[in-house]
């Protein structure tokens, strides 16, 4: 009988060991499927600008970050953290030095996840394609829950949804459509209802603007590796009543770009949007590095907001 009782003591003992692992184990589901960890990590890889973003309105200090491109109010990292490579191509031998708990990876990356899993557990972004602010909300609480701060992201989602809705009814009243677009080098790139940029339309709630059949005598939208590039007599043939520029050239950090020069020309001058002052030649970090993040939809926002001015 004491036999017995010591080894179900024995085995009581060896249970509560392990009960207390099994309580805080936490589960997160992301885009590539589902991690478990034992607790919040505290060992912080960032991989992407927008994750960083997000962490920094959280208050959570990452051990590495990627360190090129950096807006000016990511650029503490630079100095508190360890560069773990760009935006697409990670430093495997530094993240693995680093020991991190967790990688935060972005779909830049989506081909190098089994890679990066191998190293240690890795959660990956929701893209945003075609719907901004639901995958948006996504990430937020995703991140929310890894780190515990599911009531600090509500917040944060309350308050951004709110402007959001607010700007949609604005856009709606005013009856306003509009070209997004991109200038990329010698090109010029539109961008769609169901494009990266795709908030413009549903978001915010402008038209899409489209030139007729007889309007555009000809000119078409060729499907390029980014958006449908177009040419400037295919603009003026469209239109708009506002136009938002993306200057790329400028968001990868070649020198300041070229975009206010390029649309400065008859052609544009002869729209709407030019003549009323809706040209908006948005943040180009915003737009293209950190969207998604929160003071990137912020920054985002504002651009919506010139074009209502």
């Amino acid at each position: 009988m004491k036999k017995t009782v010591a080894v179900f003591m024995a085995g009581m003992f060896m249970f509560s060991m392990v009960l207390p692992a099994q309580a805080n184990a936490l589960e997160v589901n992301h885009y590539k499927g589902t991690v478990t960890l034992d607790g919040t990590p505290k060992r912080v890889v960032v991989l992407g600008l927008s994750s960083l973003d997000i962490l920094d309105n959280l208050g959570i200090q990452p051990v590495g970050t990627p360190q090129g491109l950096l807006p000016d109010y990511l650029k503490k990292y630079e100095n508190s953290s360890t560069n773990v490579g760009s935006l697409k191509e990670p430093d495997y031998e530094t993240i693995y030095t680093l020991k991190p708990d967790i990688i935060i990876a972005e779909t830049r990356m989506l081909r190098l996840y089994d890679d990066l899993s191998k190293i240690a557990p890795t959660v990956m972004l929701y893209p945003m394609d075609g719907h901004y602010w639901e995958d948006t909300q996504k990430n937020w609480r995703m991140l929310g829950k890894l780190f515990n701060r599911e009531e600090q992201v509500e917040t944060l989602i309350q308050k951004t949804g709110s402007e959001l809705e607010t700007l949609h009814s604005q856009v709606q009243a005013a009856r306003l459509n509009a070209m997004m677009v991109m200038n990329n080098g010698g090109n010029i790139a539109m961008y769609d209802k169901d494009s990266r940029f795709s908030l413009v339309f549903h978001e915010f709630g402008f038209a899409e603007a489209f030139p007729s059949e007889e309007e555009t005598k000809g000119l078409k939208a060729t499907k390029g590796a980014h958006g449908n590039l177009v040419s400037f007599e295919y603009i003026a043939a469209t239109a708009p009543d506002v136009m938002f520029v993306l200057d790329r050239d400028q968001a990868i950090g070649n020198a300041n770009g070229n975009a206010r020069t390029a649309f400065n020309n008859p052609l544009v001058n002869a729209t709407p949007a030019a003549k009323n002052h809706k040209i908006v030649f948005v943040n180009p970090g915003a737009w293209y590095i950190t969207s998604g993040g929160v003071t990137g939809t912020a920054n985002i926002i504002a651009d919506i907001r010139k074009a209502l001015n």
